[in-house]
């Protein structure tokens, strides 16, 4: 008898294979001869979790990992994350002058990114290749994966480039800070995204979120209850963080 929940976890599993396929991330080989001999095949695994949102509906999360640590060829790999005093400078803001905080997230954060390195070849997991619609089971990497070494880097790099194309600007007490001289912040926490905004910037942050919506897969969650962990209440008399 199977789980109670597996057709939560085939939905996951489809969905995730669909983000990948539609990024263009891997191509599919007819066999392992296809592959270069002197290339290395790195496996792979599936990561399964639940996410419990604010309205107190259940997020089932299906992953395809490349096991990075089997990699042999890679260079720079560091990618700067969020600093928690950086979020709290924000904080302190929006509480002191009654701003707006936009809260996003990017659905396939890894996987907008391109590679640097064309011969990376993966093997899929049992269960994965009906998802692919193939019956193969070796890969070439096109794009980025969870679990690829140098894969944070890669996304921060192509965030980075595109935030500077909106016209904001990389703070550099906090790589991870985007001011713009309209008064529009952008704190990023890997896939999650912070908008805090005066209310005279308010139509130019709903073109930012628009063209952010442009180019990544984005979940707009409208005013920010929560940041990596951390609920956020507001009132009359301010910013209440728990």
């Amino acid at each position: 008898m199977g789980s109670p929940q597996r057709d939560h976890w085939t939905r996951a599993m489809e969905k995730e294979s669909t983000s990948i396929l539609l990024n263009n991330t891997c191509s599919a080989l007819n066999s392992r001869e296809a592959w270069q001999p002197q290339v290395k095949l790195i496996s792979s695994s599936s990561v399964y979790k639940t996410q419990h949102n604010p309205d107190a509906s259940t997020w089932f999360k299906a992953r395809l990992f490349i096991k990075g640590y089997e990699q042999m060829d890679f260079v720079e790999t560091y990618a700067p994350v969020g600093k928690l005093t950086t979020f709290w400078y924000v904080i302190a803001l929006i509480g002191r002058y009654g701003w707006n905080m936009a809260q996003l997230d990017v659905l396939t954060t890894i996987l907008n990114s391109e590679i640097d390195n064309d011969n990376i070849y993966m093997t899929l997991p049992e269960g994965w290749q009906e998802g692919f619609n193939t019956p193969k089971i070796v890969v070439r990497l096109r794009k980025a994966l969870n679990g690829l070494i140098q894969a944070p880097r890669l996304w921060h790099d192509d965030m980075n480039a595109f935030l500077l194309s909106l016209g904001l600007t990389q703070c550099l007490a906090d790589p991870n800070l985007y001011p713009r001289s309209d008064g529009i912040l952008i704190l990023l926490y890997v896939d999650h995204f912070s908008m805090p905004y005066p209310e005279a910037a308010a139509k130019a942050a709903i073109e930012v979120k628009a063209t952010q919506s442009e180019k990544y897969k984005i979940l707009n969650l409208g005013l920010a209850h929560q940041f990596v962990g951390i609920e956020i209440h507001r009132d009359a008399t301010g910013v209440l963080l728990r």
